[in-house]
């Protein structure tokens, strides 16, 4: 993964060296979520040339958000040209997963603490050079007493 603020990602064939295509996202620093569609651009790395597009659609309606806050449901639409190679198709297919697991696996996680009357959950992921930081909001919490001060 590359890029400075938006994550890029060079696909290979096997065989080759060179990439036969950047898969880019559109977004600057954040992404994941669940309140819109994250779309990642393909391009010919040469040429900067349209290949396709791999998007993470947005849930439709209460009833999908809350199966995909729930579990690691979602939903992708993947765009590639008809007569492209088979292969490429394939390796598009399994970056189609790698984003997903990057980005999307831990999305909406939320740890609820009902002993210490604590939540947290995961917004989104902030990127940024190469490396993926959850950005998460805390709830509740103690009262900011620490009986551990009290030990011998």
């Amino acid at each position: 993964m590359g890029g400075m603020f938006s994550p890029t990602l060079n696909v290979m064939e096997r065989e080759g060296d060179e990439p036969f295509a950047t898969i880019k996202a559109n977004a600057c620093c954040c992404i994941g979520g669940i309140c819109c569609d994250h779309t990642f651009m393909v391009t010919d790395p040469s040429s900067g040339e349209y290949m396709g597009k791999i998007v993470k659609e947005k849930p439709e309606g209460l009833a999908q958000a809350m199966k995909e806050l729930g579990t690691d449901a979602d939903n992708f639409t993947m765009y590639v040209p008809k007569d492209m190679d088979v292969k490429k198709k394939a390796s598009m297919l399994a970056s189609l997963h790698l984003i997903d697991y990057w980005f999307f696996e831990k999305e909406g996680d939320a740890e609820l603490d009902f002993v210490n009357s604590n939540c947290k959950f995961k917004c989104c992921d902030m990127y940024c050079c190469g490396c993926i930081c959850p950005c998460s909001c805390d709830c509740g919490g103690g009262n900011g007493d620490n009986d551990d001060d009290d030990r011998e």
